[in-house]
């Protein structure tokens, strides 16, 4: 399936183009996605573009980023398998807050930004997300989903 925004051939099934993030998935697979969370509770997991999952782990704050043994960093969630380097993901990128069963992303300053559904957020003032948004660190875009 090609992305209607920059005409890139995406991955079947994607929600969200891998080269500029825009939403490609269906209205219905969309809403599946946002009531999921809602069924299955408040654990939550990064669905990447490349069809791969990553776990967020259950605390109350977790790092994400690129582990550097060099500068002693090591993010909760790493994503330096997944191009993290490449793609610009800082060391620390970004904090995922959980409050009861709201989340929010901070980006910690980052050299290249953390979007949310295309739109960069601002470093150090937590965002609200919720299943179904995507959300960018980078180039690198996962769409949020219910564990």
């Amino acid at each position: 399936m090609k992305c209607t925004e920059c005409q890139t051939e995406c991955i079947e099934g994607a929600l969200f183009c891998e080269e500029c993030g825009a939403k490609i998935g269906t209205a219905s697979q969309l809403i599946d996605a946002a009531g999921t969370m809602a069924d299955k509770g408040t654990a939550l997991k990064l669905a990447s573009t490349g069809g791969g999952m990553l776990d967020i782990p259950d605390k109350d704050e977790v790092v994400i980023g690129r582990e550097d043994p060099i500068s002693e960093v090591f993010p909760d969630v790493d994503l330096t398998d997944l191009g993290g380097m490449e793609n610009g993901v800082s060391r620390k990128h970004a904090v995922i807050h959980r409050s009861g069963t709201d989340y929010t992303v901070e980006d910690m300053g980052s050299t290249n930004g953390t979007y949310i559904n295309k739109k960069r957020i601002q470093p150090h003032v937590p965002q609200a997300i919720k299943a179904g948004d995507e959300v960018r660190f980078g180039k690198l875009a996962f769409s949020l989903e219910a564990a």
